[in-house]
């Protein structure tokens, strides 16, 4: 297998109240400047007996979207900082593409809004900034690009010569 690098330069964010929303969802890539989807274990102990140490075993992921943006309070209905803190603590739909020019892999799922900061140091010339984790209701959907059949045969050929 070739190896892959994916640089996010041109990431894409979309919130919105529906999924069906997503497609004309308020876009807010422009105040980014991280997205990451977090990958949560969870483990499950098993007690101790008389025979055995006490173990964990895995139980199923939890996910979180965990981003960072420029405050933005003075945009339009106070951009993804006004978005966030009116929406605090309700359950919202994302959609996340790590490349707009090459689209081919989306990730989309449902978070429990929080809100980000407001504020921040005084004097120093620096923008505001907020993160916030944003936990996601279940596992999103990650679409994965789709390659032929022909395609992988190729490249096995190509990484066998």
């Amino acid at each position: 297998m070739a190896r892959t690098a994916i640089i996010m330069n041109n990431p894409t964010l979309h919130l919105a109240t529906t999924q069906a929303g997503l497609t004309a969802g308020t876009a807010y890539e422009c105040q980014l400047t991280q997205a990451i989807i977090n990958a949560v274990p969870n483990f499950n102990t098993i007690p101790a007996t008389a025979c055995a140490p006490a173990t964990q075993s895995p139980g199923k992921t939890g996910w979180e979207l965990s981003i960072d943006w420029l405050q933005d309070w003075t945009a339009s209905l106070g951009g993804l900082s006004g978005f966030a803190y009116t929406n605090d603590t309700k359950p919202m739909w994302f959609e996340l593409v790590v490349d707009s020019a090459a689209p081919t892999v989306t990730a989309t799922g449902q978070v429990y809004l929080v809100s980000g900061s407001y504020g921040g140091p005084i004097g120093d010339g620096s923008a505001l900034a907020a993160s916030a984790v944003w936990p996601c209701l279940d596992k999103p959907v990650i679409v994965f690009p789709v390659t032929l059949a022909a395609d992988e045969e190729s490249a096995d050929d190509t990484e066998a010569a």
